[in-house]
Order: C-alpha cells, then sequence, then structure tokens
C-alpha cells in the first residue's frame, strides 16, 4: 500500500524525523485495534467491545479475533475495537435474465458460510417484482415495489432486469433459499467464514484491512496470526526459510492457494510469494509470482479470480503485459510498518505488535537455530559504515533477520538493515527522506516481539502457547508514557522456550521485545521499538512520549482549523501549544523543549499551510545502573 499525505483534507500533517527527535500526531483515548480472523459476526468494520459476553456472542470463539481480544485485555487494554477479516458474502447473480449475462445480483451484508441460508426470496418477472426475506424472523429486508419499497440494507442489490426477462423464482408463498436458487441464468456464490487464510490470503485481507483502517481511531493496534519472519519466496534471513535443508516454499499448481499452515516441501509450502496489486473500481486484485531465483517472468503463479477487463495471469486488467518488474517482495511486518506510517501522519499517532514464529522444538538444537546467529561486518576505512559485504558473512535465525540487523543484499549491506519508507510502499521502491535527509524509519512504528508463552486468561485458563503480541500491546497501552514496560512484571504467563542471559541481551541489541525469568517475577527484560540502531525513536517510551505531547498539540491546533489566521490567532495557538508542553513537562514526559513558533510564510498563507517546528527532550528510561565496588582493609 503505497504511503500517502492527504493533501485536500483539513487536519495536522506530523512528520517523525531522525536526528532531531521530532513529533508524531496522536488520538483520544487509549484504544487497541484486534485485527483477526472468526466463524461469524460483522466483518470489515470496526466492532467497539462493549462487554466481552456481546463480543463472544457476535463472534464466537473460532478464529483469532476473540483471543487476541482476551490477550489484550488480561495485560490491561480496557478500550479494545475487534476487526473481522477473511470472510466474504454469500452471492446470487442472474436474477431476471436467463441468459446469465445481466440481471439483479444479490449480495448479503453478512459474511459468513451460512449467509446463503440465512435469506430467501421470490422474484416474479411479469412484475419484476424481488422481494427478499430474513428467514430467522421472516422480515422482509428487500422489496422493488414501486409504491412502497424496503430496504433494510442487509443486502445489496445492483444492476436490474434484462430486456428479455428471467423465469420466476419462488413466490410469495414459497420464498427460495439464496443457496438454493437454480433457475436458468443465475448462479450463486456460498460466503466463506474465512478461518483457514494461507498467507498470501492473509496478505490481501490485511492489505484491503488496513485502507480500511484509515477511517478509524486507535492507539494501538495487533493483526493477529502474522509474523516477522513467516514462510517467504525470498530470503529475509530468518531460520524457517533454511529449515528441512533449505526448501524453497512453492505454490501448488491449478492457480490455487497453498492449504493454510502447510509446510510439504515440493508440494505445498504455505508462504508468501511476490505480489502485484491493481486497483479498479474501489476493489483490490493481487497477482501472486513464486519467483524461482532466474528473474524471468512468465505468467503468475496465481491470478485473482474474476479479475475484470483484459486481466489475465500474463495481463493487467488494461491489458499491460504483466512482467517481473512488476511483482514485489512482501512481508506482514514491513506491511503493517508501512500502514502505520500512513495512518500517524494523517489520523493519530499509533503502534503496532507484531511477533515472531516459536522453535521449532524446545530442544537446545531448534532454540539455537531459532535464535541465528549475527552477520559478519566489514569496515569501510574511508566512510567509517559497517556492512555486509557478501552472502556467505549474513547471519542466521532472528539475529540474521534482515531487518532487524542487516543482509548482504538488502539495501547495500548497510549495517542494521531496517524497514524504510518508499514512494510506492513497496520495500523495492524509491526511499524516502524526511527533511533531515535521513531515509523514513518504519520501524518506529513497531514492536517486534520474540516470545510465544504459554498464556492463561478467560479464552482458556488452563493455558496455550501464543504469540506475546496482542498481550503486550494490552500491557503498556495504558501505562503511562514516561513509565517504559522495561523491569515491568506481566502477569498468568509462563516462559516454554527459556533463553540464556546472553541471548536474551543479543536479541534486545537487534532490537526484539524479550520477557525475562526473575526471581520477582516474569518481566520485560526490554522495550525497544524496531527502529533502526542509531535511530532516535528506538525506545518505545520515547515513541509513546512524543505521541502523548502531540496528542495535545493536536487537540490544540484543532479549533483554529478552518479560521483565518491573524497575529492575534496566531499567538492565541502558540500559547494553546505551550500549555501542553508545560503540562507534558510538569508531568513528567519532557525534560525540556525548546522554543518554537508557528511558521507561515505569504505563500503558505494562501495555502493554508502552518509550520510548528517542536524539539523535544523526552524523559529518557533508566535501563542500566553500573555500580562500581572496591574493597579496603578494614580501619
Amino acid at each position: 500500500m503505497p504511503s500517502v499525505e492527504f493533501n485536500n483534507l483539513a487536519g495536522t500533517i506530523v512528520d517523525k524525523q531522525d536526528g532531531n527527535l521530532r513529533p508524531e500526531p496522536g488520538a483520544v483515548g487509549p484504544r487497541v485495534v484486534i485485527v483477526g480472523t472468526a466463524g461469524k459476526g460483522v466483518s470489515d468494520r470496526t466492532f467497539i467491545v462493549g462487554t466481552t459476553s456481546l463480543a463472544k456472542s457476535e463472534f464466537g470463539n473460532d478464529g483469532t479475533l476473540l483471543r487476541g481480544m482476551w490477550e489484550a485485555k488480561s495485560m490491561g487494554a480496557e478500550e479494545i475495537a475487534l476487526y473481522r477479516i477473511g470472510s466474504t458474502a454469500a452471492e446470487l447473480t442472474g436474477v431476471g435474465d436467463s441468459t446469465g449475462s445481466g440481471g439483479y445480483t444479490i449480495m448479503t451484508v453478512t459474511q459468513d458460510e451460512s449467509a446463503g441460508s440465512d435469506y430467501s426470496m421470490y422474484y416474479e418477472d411479469a412484475t419484476d417484482r424481488l422481494v427478499i426475506r430474513r428467514n430467522s424472523d421472516e422480515q422482509i429486508v428487500y422489496d422493488n415495489d414501486a409504491t412502497a419499497p424496503i430496504d433494510l440494507f442487509e443486502v445489496i442489490v445492483s444492476d436490474y432486469r434484462a430486456s428479455g426477462g428471467g423465469p420466476d423464482i419462488g413466490s410469495a408463498s414459497a420464498f427460495v433459499n439464496l443457496e438454493d436458487v437454480t433457475a436458468t441464468g443465475t448462479t450463486f456464490v456460498a460466503g466463506t467464514d474465512g478461518l483457514g487464510l494461507s498467507r498470501m490470503e492473509m496478505y490481501q485481507e490485511l492489505y484491503v484491512a488496513y485502507i480500511n483502517l484509515l477511517q478509524s481511531d486507535f492507539d494501538v493496534i495487533i493483526p493477529m496470526d502474522i509474523y516477522l519472519d513467516d514462510y517467504n519466496v525470498v530470503d529475509q534471513g530468518h531460520y524457517q526459510s533454511r529449515l528441512m535443508g533449505g526448501i524453497t516454499p512453492v505454490v501448488p499448481g491449478g492457480q490455487t492457494f497453498p492449504t493454510a499452515g502447510a509446510f510439504q516441501p515440493t508440494v505445498d509450502v504455505d508462504s508468501l510469494g511476490q505480489v502485484y496489486v491493481e486497483e479498479y473500481e474501489g476493489e483490490y486484485y493481487f497477482w501472486w509470482w513464486f519467483n524461482d531465483g532466474s528473474g524471468v517472468f512468465s505468467a503468475a503463479d496465481i491470478t485473482p479470480a474474476g479479475v475484470p477487463g483484459s486481466g489475465s495471469s500474463t495481463t493487467k486488467i488494461d491489458g499491460t503485459v504483466l512482467d517481473a518488474t512488476d511483482f514485489h517482495e512482501v512481508n506482514f511486518a514491513y506491511q503493517l510498518g508501512n500502514f502505520l506510517y500512513t495512518f500517524s501522519r494523517n489520523i493519530v499517532d499509533a503502534t503496532g505488535v507484531i511477533g515472531v514464529l516459536p522453535p521449532a522444538s524446545n530442544s537446545l538444537r531448534d532454540k539455537a537455530r531459532w535464535l541465528g546467529k549475527a552477520p559478519v561486518w566489514t569496515l569501510d576505512n574511508a566512510t567509517g559504515e559497517y556492512s555486509i559485504a557478501s552472502s556467505a558473512d549474513n547471519g542466521s535465525g532472528l539475529l540474521g533477520n534482515k531487518f532487524m540487523v542487516g543482509q548482504d543484499d538488502h539495501r547495500a549491506g548497510v549495517f542494521g538493515g531496517g524497514m524504510i519508507a518508499t514512494d510506492t510502499g513497496f520495500m523495492d521502491g524509491e526511499e524516502e527522506l524526511d527533511s533531515n535527509e535521513i531515509p523514513v524509519d518504519l520501524g518506529k512504528y513497531l514492536t517486534v516481539v520474540a516470545d510465544t508463552p504459554l498464556m492463561r486468561n478467560t479464552y482458556y485458563s488452563p493455558g496455550y502457547l501464543a504469540s506475546f503480541a496482542a498481550a503486550y500491546g494490552g500491557f503498556y497501552i495504558n501505562r503511562a508514557p514516561a513509565s517504559a514496560p522495561t523491569n515491568k512484571q506481566v502477569s498468568n504467563t509462563s516462559l516454554i522456550y527459556r533463553q540464556s542471559l546472553g541471548a536474551l541481551d543479543s536479541l534486545a541489541g537487534a532490537g526484539y521485545t524479550v520477557l525475562r525469568q526473575k526471581t520477582t517475577g516474569l518481566v520485560v527484560a526490554d522495550s525497544p521499538t524496531a527502529a533502526r540502531y542509531d535511530s532516535d525513536w528506538n525506545r518505545l517510551s520515547t515513541v509513546r512520549i512524543v505521541k502523548a505531547v502531540v496528542d495535545g498539540v493536536r487537540a490544540a491546533v484543532d479549533p483554529y482549523l478552518g479560521e483565518g489566521i491573524s497575529e492575534s490567532q496566531r499567538n492565541s495557538m502558540t500559547a494553546s501549544i505551550e500549555k501542553v508542553l508545560l503540562g507534558a513537562k510538569k508531568a513528567g514526559f519532557l525534560q525540556d523543549y525548546k522554543p518554537f513558533q508557528i511558521i507561515q510564510t505569504p505563500s503558505m498563507e494562501v495555502a493554508g499551510r502552518a509550520e510548528i517546528n517542536l524539539v523535544l527532550v523526552p524523559a529518557f528510561e533508566l535501563r542500566q545502573v553500573a555500580v562500581t565496588v572496591s574493597v579496603s582493609k578494614s580501619g
């Protein structure tokens, strides 16, 4: 998804810059959004959790959505929103056209496997009368009667009766379930629950969900069941890509997605390929290619079903020929970071949490392979910069992930790797620079949690293994911004895959958030973001402090939007911002801030823009205490 700045909507647009600790935007109220799958319930829009019992009634326990809710809630999240993905509506086409090329299309708003049996209909061709009924209580939800039409917005009816007409379907005394309509010219496609999404289908669902969520308001987002190191056709440095002797992920034949969770070498591996995305009339279409390394493209391995226009496995919708350069490497963490970059610049500042896959087992060997080893660095004496010179110097496991530490073919092997915003929204685009000429680091918006502990909560009180990602988002969302999660105790959680202190130190150094067992209990050992090692934004506490400040600044500036800015108005706005900064300093969020002014040149005034340059000094968290001990003779 390309990173965009809204150019025409009134609002406050914020850039977070490296090298000068600049602010980012914020939101009202600490809300966490869980994005996941469920066996039923509203789809593709946020559902605010009023009571957990209501959420359970709406979505049920199947899928990941309710589990994520309980993981976040058990750690302290109070305001939670749920966003269901992966499900599809039932659709009946060709009503009123025996040729099947036109006629009415009926689509349910409900997106479930049962949608086709939840509604029934009758159609009378002579009068062009279409009536649809909800089966649970026989309530009419749609009637195109000209004198007394009904539309309760439970179904979407589009198009119109063909001139030639079509056969009648049912009658006023004998409605027919949508799924049972077999009239000439009609086609029924059942809805789906979306519980068994492959990795590529998950990427597609999140791509669209993130676009929809640009209209929402939240502070923390946790997409369930995605990982920094998911299987990928492109080597991203994690050990899974080299598991079982370096098996390359493959896609089954027949233009089908892999089986969710499958790992059958040379047959079926559920992994991410390379993608081409095209938007057409408000819909998004995805082509997938599993590059064999030769770089030669012949046809997409997976072509979108029902692609309109001239779209095919070799051509785009407009008929343009597809080639290898149209396809992009993808990664779930990068996708999330890019969404948060767009969201935070234009709406409110938000952060996200993502996990990693657990070790293959709890054996020392598998845990060592999961941890891996750091790359070998080469110093360029001319520039003083370290880099990875060749593939032989790459690391492995989590300590070799190219986004967290670097890889020889990622960003020219630069030390620390990084997830950098680009002009296309994909990692192979032209890197964007902030006004300090520093690459825009998407990692500042992300936390990568390394642990998969035993969780105990209302979802399943005996305990179950799950990524700590959702729990961590709930853990820090309501914590005071100046109080970092570091060294804070977590409850109802036990470590299964225990690591040595040396391993924890290495993981923290690479930017992973890790848990540590102390005699006092299980604590967060360190709380970095996934930003590069030299970023101003590599501490979660820094990001959250600046967020809190800019939340206040955004609220202070908002009353002035849409008004003419005279000198007195400018002074009033300055005073409002000053009040926010003084309050943050008094609360202990800031050590200090530098004097600022509202900049508005004549051309900016004509364009209706103003600029506020804030330089903040956050209350940096205490992470280590060095104790020097000496002994002496008595007396």
